[in-house]
């Protein structure tokens, strides 16, 4: 327990948990027990171990240098960081709407080029059996 405490000063102990001065000097001494809730927020201080205030589901997690690490990435997220994120997955929702919305009218569009190239393909070959069969007429009475 005061191995915790080894090497950090009284004043940054007494700036992070607020206690006196006093108090600390009796905890790094060993004659007074350092509460359970004090220990866990010294811990996070001094490890930046998050799963110690917030649980074993944040196991991995640290704060450094006013950063939060995650696990699976290098770099630490800085707060405006973390508040991009909440921007940046509303704008990705938006964009998989409209492109959800986009799809759905090419396909549209593309129902109708096909219908309108089958109709184009039934007037072609219209002219071409009129236009012989006008031939055909020409022929027969000239």
């Amino acid at each position: 327990m005061n191995d915790l405490l080894f090497g950090v000063s009284i004043e940054e102990i007494e700036r992070i948990t607020g206690e006196s001065q006093k108090v600390i000097r009796k905890w790094k001494k060993g004659t007074k027990q350092i509460p359970e809730p004090v220990l866990r927020l010294l811990k996070l201080y001094i490890t930046g171990d998050v799963s110690i205030l917030l649980g074993d589901e944040w196991k991995g997690y640290r704060f450094s240098h006013s950063l939060i690490f995650v696990p699976e990435w290098r770099n630490g997220f800085a707060p405006h960081e973390i508040r991009a994120f909440f921007w940046r997955s509303q704008q990705v929702s938006s964009l998989q709407t409209e492109v959800r919305l986009l799809k759905a009218e090419l396909d549209r569009r593309n129902q109708e080029i096909d219908a309108l190239e089958i109709k184009a393909d039934f007037y072609r070959r219209q002219v071409v059996l009129e236009s012989r069969f006008g031939m055909i007429l020409e022929r027969s009475f000239s």
